[in-house]
């Protein structure tokens, strides 16, 4: 497990960083960011080679209905 708080970085290249790291055992990867305009922490998994947003995937910080919860 590793844990940090990376001001300001480019989540974008954090991403690809993790993506393409040689993971003992690429479908136990679970990587949780959350950028400094977002709400709340998405949760990114490796499948098929591929680094994916898991969850959540509704609501948005940008969706009418956000409030709402």
């Amino acid at each position: 497990m590793f844990a940090g708080a990376l001001n300001h970085a480019d989540l974008g290249a954090v991403r690809a960083w993790v993506a393409k790291a040689p993971w003992r055992c690429p479908n136990a990867v679970q990587l949780l960011l959350q950028d400094q305009h977002e709400v709340f922490f998405r949760l990114w998994m490796l499948r098929d080679g591929q680094l994916r947003q898991y969850a959540p995937e509704k609501p948005h910080e940008d969706d009418p209905d956000f409030e709402d919860g």
